[in-house]
């Protein structure tokens, strides 16, 4: 067995231990999976994203036996590791951001509420990700998912 020591930010700490356990253990059957033996895949090379970690930054705990090892094969870089943090900073704030969007949209639930409730939902605290950052990047992006949505014909919004 391997084990890989994640360094996440408290908040994806707290996201992905609701979701995933507070161990994991690769399966090629789940995203997350499918996501480690991806990047960490000897074959893969695709994106080079370097983000420097500090001591305090949280670390999760991802385990994959020897044989799924050998059958994916494996290339561990700090490199790699960082694009797995990316990829689910990214794929977590997305689904926020969409779940916000949707909830103003079909319900009239304001994007606050939202946005507070799945925090909550995953025991993050205002110490470990705050209403203000995540409200700045929600701004950032809402347009640009919100059309996605509606150019997927989501049937979400209002004619």
């Amino acid at each position: 067995m391997i084990t890989i020591e994640l360094p996440v930010p408290a908040y994806l700490h707290s996201y992905l231990t609701t979701v995933y356990g507070k161990d994991y253990k690769v399966s090629a059957t789940d995203d997350l999976g499918i996501l480690i033996l991806n990047v960490l895949s000897k074959k893969y090379d695709y994106y080079k994203y370097n983000r420097e970690y500090d001591k305090n930054s949280s670390r999760y705990t991802i385990t994959m036996s020897i044989s799924t090892l050998e059958k994916h094969g494996c290339n561990i870089t700090q490199q790699k590791i960082n694009q797995i943090n990316k990829h689910i900073d990214s794929s977590f704030r997305t689904s926020l951001f969409r779940a916000a969007i949707i909830n103003k949209e079909y319900f009239n639930i304001q994007y606050k509420e939202t946005i507070n409730a799945i925090l909550n939902s995953f025991n993050i605290d205002e110490a470990d990700l705050s209403y203000s950052t995540i409200r700045k990047d929600f701004n950032r992006k809402k347009n640009s998912i919100a059309s996605y949505l509606e150019k997927d014909k989501f049937k979400f919004f209002k004619n």
